[in-house]
C-alpha cells in the first residue's frame, strides 16, 4: 500500500470516528436532561456500534471472514445484512414522509389545534411545550379570526393540565381567551385529536381543515389520526430544540411503526 493510500485511509478513519462520536453525543446528551426514551436508547446503541466497528475495524474484518467461511454462518450473516439494509431504507422513506407532512402549510383552516406536551413540576410549560405555545401564538396573531383548541390532560406528575397551561400562556401573550377552548382530558395524540373534535361538535362548530400545532417530527402521525376523523390536517411547526431533534425523530419511527402494525 502506497503512503498516499495509507494517509487517505487514516484520514477517513479519523473523519468517521469524529462523525460517530458526534452522532453518539446527539443521543447521549439528552439523557443527562432526563430525556430517556426508545429513540435515545436505540440511537445510542446504533451510533455506539458504528463507532466500535470503526475503532476495531481490523478485528471486525477477521471475524467477518471467519463467519463467511462457514455456510450456515454466511447465510445468517447475509440474511441479517439484508434485514438491516431494508430497515435503513424504511427509515429513510419514513423520514421523507415525515418531512413532507411537516411542510404541509395551512390553506384555509377553520381552527388551530395545539397538541400538549409535558408541564414541569413548577407548573410552567416544558421547553418543547413553550415552543408549541410560541408557534400557536404567532399563527393566531397572524390569523386573528381563527379559533384555537389547546389539547392536553394532566399527568400524574403534572400540577396542572397541559391545556390549562397553554391557554394561560396564550392569554398572557395577548390572545383573546374567547378564541381559546380547553380540551383537558386527553392523554395521547389520538385523544388530542378526537377529544378536540368532540369539543367543537359540542359547541356546534364545524371544522373541515385544522392547522395542527406540534413539532415537525410529530406532524405525520398527528395527520394520519386527524384524517381518520375526516379532518384535513395541515402543519404549524413548533421549533424543536436542536439537541432533541435526533432523539425524538428516531422515537417517532417506533411510534409510527407501532401504529402501522397494531393500528393505534
Amino acid at each position: 500500500m502506497t503512503e498516499s493510500k495509507k494517509l487517505t485511509k487514516g484520514l477517513l478513519k479519523v473523519f468517521l470516528i469524529i462523525s460517530e462520536l458526534l452522532l453518539t453525543a446527539m443521543f447521549v446528551l439528552p439523557m443527562f436532561r432526563n430525556v430517556i426514551n426508545v429513540g435515545a436508547i436505540f440511537g445510542f446503541g446504533m451510533s455506539a456500534a458504528l463507532l466500535a466497528i470503526t475503532l476495531f475495524w481490523q478485528s471486525v474484518k477477521v471475524l467477518v471472514k471467519r463467519i463467511m467461511g462457514n455456510k450456515v454462518g454466511k447465510a445468517a450473516f447475509l440474511f441479517l445484512c439484508g434485514i438491516f439494509g431494508l430497515l435503513v431504507i424504511y427509515a429513510f422513506v419514513l423520514s421523507g414522509i415525515m418531512a413532507k407532512a411537516a411542510l404541509t402549510s395551512p390553506e384555509a383552516p377553520d381552527a388551530v389545534i395545539v397538541l400538549g406536551c409535558k408541564v414541569q413540576k413548577s407548573g410552567n410549560p416544558s421547553l418543547m411545550l413553550s415552543k408549541r405555545i410560541d408557534a400557536a401564538y404567532e399563527y393566531l396573531t397572524e390569523n386573528p379570526n381563527i379559533i384555537c383548541i389547546v389539547s392536553g390532560g394532566q399527568g400524574s406528575d403534572e400540577p396542572r393540565s397541559e391545556a390549562e397551561v397553554m391557554k394561560a400562556c396564550l392569554v398572557e401573550k395577548g390572545i383573546d381567551e374567547k378564541r381559546i377552548f380547553e380540551e383537558n382530558r386527553s392523554e395521547s395524540t389520538r385523544q388530542n385529536i378526537e377529544f378536540s373534535l368532540d369539543l367543537l361538535k359540542e359547541k356546534n362548530i364545524e371544522v373541515t381543515e385544522a392547522a395542527i400545532v406540534t413539532d415537525g417530527f410529530h406532524q405525520y402521525r398527528a395527520s394520519l389520526i386527524a384524517e381518520e376523523y375526516g379532518l384535513k390536517p395541515t402543519a404549524v411547526n413548533a421549533e424543536t430544540p436542536p439537541w432533541l431533534v435526533a432523539v425524538y425523530w428516531v422515537r417517532e419511527w417506533f411510534a409510527l411503526s407501532h401504529r402501522f402494525v397494531f393500528g393505534s
